[in-house]
């Protein structure tokens, strides 16, 4: 149903309602009468406030059963109206009256009709009034259910631009999986900086309805969340995500005081803003609010309406491949596009790549992209992939540590249809047939290393793996041994994942196990530790046979050798490896500080 004209049609419309509902409340008998005429005034103010709200909309007053015999055959013309939103057409679908802090609108000559929607209004189900405790610290005006025109750039100079389409983000670690919204959006600085992560503020009606998610601290802690970039004065500006909650911020429970909230927004026809929150140079927060987006949320998620549509699509993405962490899939195919971004895993060993396909009504097309750390907004990779579906691998991917990264799209043709990518383990796994430091290393181990036959069992693996530069199997050798590793903070993905560290852990393992002799040096009595090489030892510390082993062994220089030799404090400083007489790995480790 259009908006209704509150200079023009209003009176009109108004009296005619009141008409049909006084009406129908004298055909019905004894104290319902009264009941209907009382209940007329609450709902024709409700409809006033809610300036555009559909007559079908006056459920939860008693008055859907009466409306409709009262209504007749004048139903179909007052309650269809309401045509799809012409897909394609620009980034705001539809507009919304221009309304005024007092609550008075105006309506523009050149709107279009409003989308229809299913289900009730989201203003239906927020608390007007309400402020989420981040965004009360923000600005007092901010408040659910205020004006969407109230909502203005405050910060000088500073200007926020979604660009792209609305995504879900699906977190699949352990347990039930979380999902809540990003949106791409481009913000450019001003006054003062930004380092805090801008926010999706979902509108209808006019009236804000969510404020997105708590961006100013991380869940659980009350320091500030450092943000996707700190933009500085006359900055070109950062493509950075913008977040949203799949909960509305606006319809507290119970436990609003810890800013849970536990009801979705209603599936319908919304209009969407990047909302940033840069801080001026004497402290405050301030506000830098995007042009809207039409989103229409349903069932299977948010989508977007905007661009050229990319027409049939034939590609699907494939299965989640073993030990897959991160996937984007976007779908253009439709009037409504549709993408969401998977999160499965963590990056610890810096080994994996992105594989991806896209499709285009311009096979020429390429769609670019990043993988980012969300917490610096750092990209640990880029690539383009071109459109002509044809199979797309990139160059490995370093970084990431134990955080969850993104694959952010940085652009995307119009005639795009379909397009997906993964972050996964290459597809030689990061294992035999992948390049380390010991690949090209001849050097064979002698049981006559180790005075230990189980001892010797354990170097033998090792070297094998090492010399294979087989990462799983040397990670799953240190992970079942429990092995002490560089540090305890290290975990064996770290130090054994593909390609290596700069401390050459695959050369220096063999070059240990195999140019070396072990030696008993000290451990449980009855199953004493093997130390590997033996001039780490007390024994061996000034042998002159020990110290030329590891020099032909390749893990000194004579000159460096010399150096530690003559330091009498510490001695030998290269690494160690210590395997007991059970073969149980002990420790990989530097001898002395």
């Amino acid at each position: 149903m259009s908006p209704i004209d509150r200079n023009e049609g209003w009176n009109d419309e108004n009296d005619f309602l009141s008409g049909a509902l006084r009406g129908a409340a004298d055909e019905m008998p004894g104290a319902e009468v009264d009941d209907l005429h009382v209940s007329f005034g609450v709902v024709r103010d409700r409809v006033r406030r809610r300036r555009a709200a559909k007559i079908g909309g006056l459920a939860g007053v008693s008055l859907v059963l009466v409306g409709g015999i009262a209504f007749g055959a004048t139903q179909t013309t007052l309650l269809g109206q309401g045509d799809p939103v012409p897909p394609g057409t620009s980034q705001n679908a539809y507009t919304t009256p221009e309304v005024s802090p007092s609550g008075s609108s105006s309506q523009s000559a050149t709107e279009v009709p409003e989308p229809s929607r299913a289900g009730p209004p989201a203003t239906s189900v927020i608390q007007d009034g309400y402020q989420p405790s981040w965004i009360r610290d923000v600005d007092a005006s901010l408040q659910c259910g205020m004006p969407v025109a109230d909502l203005v750039t405050t910060a000088a100079g500073w200007s926020a631009a979604s660009v792209g389409d609305i995504y879900a983000r699906t977190s699949a670690f352990d347990g039930e999986p979380s999902t809540t919204w990003g949106m791409p959006a481009h913000i450019a600085g001003g006054e003062g900086s930004f380092d805090v992560a801008p926010v999706l503020v979902w509108s209808q009606d006019g009236v804000v309805v969510d404020f997105g998610t708590n961006v100013f601290e991380a869940p659980g802690k009350t320091e500030p969340l450092l943000g996707p970039a700190v933009i500085e004065p006359d900055h070109g500006g950062e493509t950075v995500e913008a977040q949203g909650g799949a909960f509305t911020s606006c319809a507290p429970t119970a436990t609003e005081t810890s800013d849970t909230y536990e009801r979705p927004l209603p599936e319908g026809d919304y209009e969407v803003r990047v909302v940033a929150f840069p801080q001026t140079a004497s402290g405050q927060w301030a506000t830098a609010v995007s042009d809207p987006v039409a989103v229409r949320l349903d069932a299977d998620g948010a989508h977007t309406a905007t661009g050229t549509r990319g027409g049939p699509a034939t590609i699907e993405p494939p299965e989640p491949a073993e030990g897959e962490l991160s996937r984007f899939v976007l779908d253009r195919s439709t009037d409504w596009v549709t993408a969401e971004l998977t999160q499965r895993g963590y990056v610890t060993t810096g080994t994996p790549s992105v594989t991806a396909e896209c499709e285009s009504t311009a096979p020429a097309d390429v769609v670019t992209y990043e993988v980012v750390q969300p917490s610096t907004n750092e990209a640990l990779g880029s690539g383009e992939v071109p459109c002509d579906g044809s199979p797309f691998e990139s160059d490995p991917v370093v970084g990431g540590g134990e955080e969850a990264v993104d694959i952010r799209l940085t652009s995307v043709p119009d005639g795009v249809a379909r397009f997906w990518a993964a972050l996964a383990p290459t597809s030689d796994g990061g294992n035999a047939s992948a390049e380390c430091s010991a690949s090209n290393l001849d050097m064979q181990y002698a049981p006559a290393n180790s005075p230990s036959p189980n001892a010797g069992t354990t170097a033998q693996a090792i070297v094998n793996a090492a010399s294979a530069c087989d990462s799983e199997r040397m990670i799953q050798l240190a992970t079942d041994h429990g092995t002490e590793l560089m540090s305890t903070l290290q975990t064996p993905e770290e130090v054994f994942g593909l390609p290596e560290n700069d401390t050459l852990p695959y050369e220096t393992l063999v070059r240990l196990l195999a140019g070396t002799t072990g030696v008993v040096n000290g451990g449980d009595p009855g199953n004493e530790t093997i130390t590997w090489p033996r001039v780490d030892t007390e024994e061996f510390a000034d042998s002159d046979d020990a110290w030329a082993e590891v020099v032909d062994a390749g893990l000194l220089t004579q000159a460096e050798a010399d150096a530690q030799r003559a330091d009498g404090t510490f001695g030998y400083t290269g690494m160690v490896i210590g395997i007991d007489q059970s073969g149980t790995w002990r420790y990989y480790n530097a001898a002395n500080p």
